[in-house]
Formats: C-alpha cells, sequence, structure tokens
C-alpha cells in the first residue's frame, strides 16, 4: 500500500488562510509558478494589497543514502504587503507586517511538526533550517515582503515492477 505524500502546497496555503492577523489585514492566499508570476498574480486582484502566494512549482532532488531512496522537495513561501510608494514609514511598516507574519508560520510550522495533529505527514520538514530573503524598496511596484524556502524529504519507493512496462523480445 502507497503511503499518502504530504500536500506540503495546500498546508502552506492553509496556513495563510487561518493566520488571524493575515485575516485581519486581508491578505489574498494564492498560488504562482515562480517569481516572475507574482505581479501578473497581484495585478488580478485589484482590491487587495496584501498578498501570500505558495509557489506551486518545486525544486527537487531525488538521491540515495545507500540505505534507501529519498525525494528532497524545496517550497517557496512568498508573503508581500503594499505600502505608499515614496513613503519610507509605509514601507517599514508593511516590511515589518511581512516578517511578523513569517515568525508566525514559523512557529505554526514548528508546533504542527511537533504535534500528532499531521500523523507523520511533517516530519520531514526540515524546521533546522529554514531560507528567507527580503525584497528591497524597488522589487515591486508598490508592494515588498520575503520569502522563505523550506525543505521537505521523505522516503521514496523506486521498487522496481515489471508490470509496468511493455515488453519486447529484446527486452
Amino acid at each position: 500500500m502507497e503511503k499518502e505524500q504530504f500536500d506540503a502546497l495546500d498546508y502552506f496555503a492553509q496556513l495563510g488562510r487561518m493566520n488571524r492577523l493575515a485575516r485581519q489585514m486581508g491578505f489574498v492566499v494564492d498560488y504562482c509558478s515562480g517569481p516572475g508570476a507574482l505581479e501578473p498574480m497581484m495585478a488580478e486582484y485589484r482590491d487587495a494589497q496584501n498578498f501570500i502566494f505558495v509557489d506551486d512549482t518545486t525544486s527537487g532532488n531525488t538521491f540515495s543514502n545507500r540505505v534507501g531512496w529519498f525525494d528532497k522537495n524545496v517550497y517557496k513561501v512568498f508573503i508581500l504587503a503594499g505600502y505608499e510608494l515614496g513613503n519610507a514609514e509605509s514601507y517599514n511598516q508593511a516590511l515589518r507586517l511581512c516578517r511578523k507574519l513569517f515568525r508566525q508560520f514559523l512557529s505554526r510550522i514548528i508546533k504542527d511538526r511537533e504535534s500528532y495533529k499531521y500523523g507523520d505527514k511533517l516530519m520531514y520538514l526540515n524546521t533546522q533550517s529554514i531560507y528567507s530573503s527580503e525584497f528591497g524598496r524597488y522589487s515591486f511596484n508598490g508592494a515588498t515582503g520575503l520569502y522563505f524556502m523550506i525543505e521537505n524529504m521523505e522516503s521514496l519507493d523506486l521498487i522496481y515492477d515489471n508490470s509496468e512496462w511493455e515488453h519486447t523480445q529484446n527486452g
């Protein structure tokens, strides 16, 4: 019986939907496909200025530790807040808001990983090292924020199954 995979994209989107500060500040939660899709996605929401985007593309690595095979995927979440162009205080407030949400996300991820609520689905999230990077004042038109990346490494069943292959006379 195949083990149920952890749906990281849904989990990170749920964090955005469940966070009280994000809801209070009107953050829109959605998916994007890489950093190049952020500005077009933000433009779709004419009445919103704050966003949490879960990147639905991952970077991965399949590897062996000589005992078994593993699939390591890196997930990226963007937290962006709008600010008034040319207003340094507005910019700083927006960036502080994104930093605060980031800290809240991390504390929830760590809590969830340690709890039994998710069974063993979160046990492979690497909470020991979470990379983050902030966007500068001029990265987006009137928005700033940050993104964070977190690894998830799960065991992978790579046992050859002959029934999955067509056979020719030579093979």
